[in-house]
């Protein structure tokens, strides 16, 4: 482990959060610090994990703790899967593959999210332990059909199609810091933002060293390409996922699929 995030420096999740806020520009960390519109959703969901109480059975001989588990035939070394993150090459070198390293480590699973910029291939040699590939429609279904048959290849052993991203989300955060501005690549709209940038300058060298703004290295557009960074908030919204999709991603993936994304139940969902 890294001498920055060794205890004393780090003892907790939220010690985490404070090294991120100070190594990253606030563009960035707000990306993965924040939610939608007035966050609501994201307090929730840290008030739901708040509410478990765990209750232990005293006076049991315990000789060792043992937290190893099975998930869809794979065996766990403790109940902790590593969901998918985009981006992730914006907040460390190379992170998809630092992540997936990490996560093999631990003996545990990581998910690949379709909107990384490492190579799905590089993604699972760095694993090392089984990983899952998640779903998004982006680039249209002849996109999708081949990172399925490359994920399958790379020995992927589970596909994670993500349902309720309809739209993208109205991140006020991402307006307030110029996101957009940022990625327009004009001087003029950049100018009252890029600040944020050359203040974290140990950030940008990094950054600048890793290859600068990615592109999606999974999202391979006939004729042209990896999708381009900028591109991802209208292409979200042209990958609207529908029950009938499944149809034909059960066709092309034979292993395990995990809906992820799914609000309500029952037959009209």
């Amino acid at each position: 482990m890294p001498r920055s995030v060794q205890s004393p420096r780090v003892i907790n999740i939220e010690d985490l959060r404070r090294a991120a806020k100070r190594r990253l520009p606030r563009v960035v960390f707000d990306y993965i610090d924040g939610g939608a519109e007035a966050e609501l959703t994201l307090r929730a969901n840290r008030q739901a994990f708040e509410a478990v109480t765990f209750r232990p059975r005293c006076a049991v001989a315990t000789s060792a703790c043992n937290l190893r588990t099975t998930v869809l035939g794979t065996s766990l070394s403790m109940p902790l899967i590593l969901a998918p993150v985009g981006s992730c090459r914006l907040m460390y070198p190379r992170g998809e593959e630092a992540a997936a390293r990490a996560a093999g480590r631990a003996g545990i699973i990581y998910t690949l999210s379709t909107l990384s910029g490492c190579r799905l291939e590089d993604v699972a040699a760095a694993s090392g332990a089984p990983v899952w590939y998640q779903l998004y429609l982006v680039g249209g279904r002849s996109c999708a059909l081949a990172a399925i048959e490359r994920a399958r290849a790379a020995g992927f052993s589970a596909l994670v199609v993500t349902i309720d991203t309809a739209v993208a989300g109205l991140r006020e955060r991402d307006i307030r810091n110029g996101a957009k501005e940022l990625l327009s690549g004009r001087f003029g709209a950049m100018l009252p933002f890029v600040n944020q940038l050359l203040t974290k300058p140990r950030w940008l060298a990094a950054f600048l060293a890793d290859g600068g703004l990615m592109k999606f290295a999974n999202v391979i557009i006939p004729g042209k390409g990896p999708m381009l960074y900028a591109d991802v908030t209208t292409a979200l919204e042209q990958a609207v996922v529908s029950w009938q999709d499944l149809n034909w991603i059960r066709d092309a993936w034979r292993g395990p699929i995990i809906i992820k994304g799914v609000h309500t139940g029952g037959p009209k969902c």
